[in-house]
């Protein structure tokens, strides 16, 4: 209905019409952020935000080496370049110890990652960035609405990222994005590179284009679906973390499972619900999943190849020093589902089916 109204508006885009502003209000004042930028993804989110920071050639910029390859595909398309650092052992997310490791002169930004919906150690890396003037940016794509010692994830950094993909906690109809920082010039940047780096439009446009940018924009269409999402995210998060604790719960009667560990720091927002099939049982994944698959149930493997190991970085040099606890973790992570739509049924479902792989695999 929302889609079908803004597109018997006849005005489709961002530029004509008003759904696009109105979304980002929306976002922007929940998360108690100066101003929100809407973006056609949360891959582009990222990258008109590093672009905003004028991140570029002979610019280094650490990302985590356990996370999805959007995370650090901008860095590559800002001509700068991808240094990757390890990952919690219990968390997943960036390591701080490991991006004191890594910094050098050359480092001018930190891409952090809430992976899997549960925030990184932000004062550990705040401190780390700020002793050496390097820009924080939070990739939140998986952790709308996740609290940081009771600061909602996006809103510490200098920016916070974020996807509207159709698996995502709320989404724009299948793709969208958005950045939201305090920082105006950064605001006012970010928006003229969404649009082709032209000028403010005040009255009749110009066409007037002060620096090279990109067509980065949300739709109008995507945007209303986005306002509808958007008003039920916190019946959303309230559902998944049910779900999560349930589940938990459950599965902490399987002796080689480890339910997905929550800091005392963290409120998560259960993006995916990700276990770790210990070394311990002697089983391999890939059977383990394949297994429970069989049994009608959906999960999958969680990352199984660590970026420097992905060929667009690895055979372009970028592998860089060992990861060990990324490529360990590549091997030992499991996915299962807890979006709202799952109910206590399909979670006992789960359970039932695991205990009897592991059964028959040990």
């Amino acid at each position: 209905m929302a889609a079908s109204e803004a597109l018997r508006s006849g005005q489709l885009t961002q530029l004509t019409g008003g759904f696009v502003r109105d979304f980002e209000v929306a976002f922007g004042q929940w998360h108690g952020a100066g101003d929100c930028v809407a973006t056609s993804s949360g891959t582009t989110a990222i990258h008109v935000a590093l672009g905003a920071l004028g991140i570029g050639s002979g610019d280094e910029v650490i990302v985590p080496a356990h996370t999805f390859i959007a995370s650090a595909t901008p860095i590559l398309h800002q001509g700068a370049t991808p240094v990757f650092a390890d990952v919690d052992e219990a968390t997943f997310c960036l390591s701080a110890e490991s991006v004191a490791e890594r910094l050098t002169e050359r480092t001018k930004a930190i891409v952090v990652v809430h992976l899997n919906g549960h925030p990184a150690d932000m004062d550990a890396l705040l401190e780390i960035a700020r002793a050496r003037g390097v820009a924080v940016v939070e990739d939140a794509a998986q952790a709308h609405g996740a609290l940081y010692k009771g600061r909602k994830v996006g809103t510490i950094g200098v920016v916070g990222c974020f996807s509207f993909w159709e698996d995502k906690i709320i989404t724009t109809g299948g793709e969208g994005g958005a950045v939201i920082s305090d920082d105006e010039a950064l605001v006012e940047r970010m928006r003229r590179l969404r649009h082709h780096g032209e000028g403010p439009v005040e009255g009749e446009r110009a066409y007037y284009h002060v620096e090279l940018g990109y067509n980065f924009r949300m739709t109008s269409m995507q945007a209303a679906t986005g306002l509808v999402q958007f008003r039920r995210l916190e019946e959303y998060l309230e559902a998944r973390r049910r779900n999560a604790a349930y589940l938990s719960e459950r599965l902490g009667e399987l002796g080689p499972i480890d339910p997905p560990f929550v800091a005392e720091y963290a409120v998560p927002s259960p993006y995916k619900y990700v276990c770790r099939l210990r070394s311990d049982a002697g089983i391999d994944i890939s059977r383990f999943v394949a297994a429970v698959a069989a049994e009608g149930l959906p999960i999958s493997r969680r990352y199984p190849t660590p970026l420097p190991q992905q060929p667009v970085f690895r055979d372009a040099g970028f592998a860089g020093a060992p990861c060990p606890v990324s490529e360990r973790l590549a091997g030992e992570l499991f996915t299962l589902l807890v979006h709202p739509t799952v109910e206590t049924p399909d979670l006992d479902d789960y359970v039932t089916a695991i205990r009897k792989v592991l059964k028959a695999l040990s």
